[in-house]
């Protein structure tokens, strides 16, 4: 924890009491020896050009840690994100981890409106990126590979939101999201899992498995876009 500890101590010198809230999010959340690849949030009173130069430094030597880099934003812009970030603010809610300052999560509504309104947003992003990806990358197992691997890191965040939509509690192994989901959208799992086999658990692909998969894909994503476009809250 000592990168941690340090980032914090340098955010605290340079923004003082500017600095509302640290919060730790995602899977590593409440891991206390994470060492790397920790979510943060950065909350503060206000935020101009000036704070964000204060702590490019601090920021740098974080993310150099192999962190992601911190999302950073006022207090106003918190508390009036919550309709087009719903997404990411339910997955907040429900894993994180107060490092420093107020515990501004309780303060999250749980909109099922504009949850279902971001999985559809995001289907659809996610749905023109693979298909351009399809037409460059179709060619190179390798480049198809990569673009498996954002698809289904991308499902898997819409597939938790789904199962909140629903009133579900999430699993943690990404088998067993796959798996619940499919309550609720049509699918085809063994695609799926295989993904997320591959991306999560060393599994790898044939060269026969690609080619079904590449294609499958296409019509899977389709398909959950219409079923996410057609749910009600």
């Amino acid at each position: 924890m000592k990168n941690l500890d340090n980032f914090i101590e340098e955010l605290k010198t340079k923004l003082g009491d500017n600095l509302v809230s640290v919060i730790a999010f995602g899977s590593k959340a409440n891991v206390e020896d994470a060492k790397n690849n920790l979510n943060l949030m950065i909350v503060t009173n206000t935020l101009n050009a000036e704070n964000l130069y204060e702590i490019s430094k601090p920021v740098k030597k974080w993310v150099k840690a192999k962190n992601p880099v911190p999302v950073i934003m006022n207090k106003e812009e918190w508390y009036s994100s919550f309709d087009v970030y719903a997404i990411e603010y339910s997955d907040i809610k429900d894993n994180y981890r107060i490092i420093y300052g107020e515990d501004l999560v309780p303060s999250i509504p749980v909109n099922k409106y504009f949850l279902r309104l971001q999985c559809e947003s995001e289907l659809k992003s996610l749905l023109l990126k693979y298909k351009n990806n399809f037409l460059l990358n179709i060619k190179s197992d390798k480049e198809m590979k990569k673009v498996l691997d954002h698809v289904i890191k991308t499902l898997l965040v819409i597939f938790r939101a789904v199962l909140r939509l629903h009133d579900r509690s999430v699993p943690y192994r990404a088998v067993d999201i796959i798996e619940f989901t499919a309550d609720y959208l049509s699918f085809n799992k063994i695609v799926m899992s295989k993904l997320a086999k591959v991306k999560y658990e060393n599994d790898d692909y044939t060269k026969q498995e690609l080619i079904f998969i590449e294609a499958e894909l296409l019509k899977d994503i389709q398909n959950m876009l219409k079923q996410v476009d057609a749910m009600h809250f």
